[in-house]
């Protein structure tokens, strides 16, 4: 009997074992490495869940910012690519101070974030988190012993139950930000 529940006791162990493995894995799969934020597929994972809750829920709307670092490339090149692994870390922590739950940032690839915002009122809730964006990216931040004044700029999608899937969401941010460029 005390063999059976040591054996029961040592299989639990090692169930609990691979489900951490588990979540650690998926964990990898949906983040970001360098900055720790949601990554592009779980971004669309959850624009599809928001696009369907809009299609339930009509009059509702949600929005997506687009945004990139203006000039990263002449950064990355001038200073080296672990200053520009430090700038996205910074960036990516003032973008996730600027929202609240149950908003997202996520770091789609590069030097391109987005930020999901899931229940907006009107268009120009979403463009004063747009503007907190802009303030906050936009002071000063020390970087390899230089201070660095960075910039983005911002495309916006709202996304409405016109929207079907997140891959529209997203292309229509993208090509707002690339007016606004």
């Amino acid at each position: 009997e005390q063999r059976v529940e040591e054996r029961t006791h040592e299989l639990r162990e090692q169930i609990q074992q691979r489900e951490s493995v588990q979540d650690q894995l998926k964990h990898q799969v949906m983040h970001d490495a360098l900055t720790g934020l949601p990554n592009r597929g779980f971004l669309r994972d959850r624009l599809e869940r928001v696009l369907a809750q809009l299609q339930r829920e009509p009059g509702r709307r949600c929005a997506l910012l687009y945004l990139d670092i203006d000039r990263f490339k002449v950064i990355n090149d001038s200073l080296g690519h672990l200053a520009g692994d430090e700038m996205l870390k910074e960036v990516a922590r003032r973008l996730h101070d600027c929202v609240r739950e149950p908003d997202m940032v996520a770091r789609l690839s590069g030097d391109e974030f987005a930020v999901l915002l899931t229940d907006v009122k009107s268009t120009e809730a979403a463009q004063v988190v747009a503007q907190r964006v802009l303030d906050t990216l936009g002071q000063p931040l020390q970087v390899a012993g230089k201070e660095l004044e960075p910039s983005v700029s911002i495309g916006i999608a709202i996304g409405d139950g016109s929207y079907i899937m997140a891959d529209e969401v997203l292309r229509d941010a993208d090509l707002a930000l690339y007016r606004a460029k």
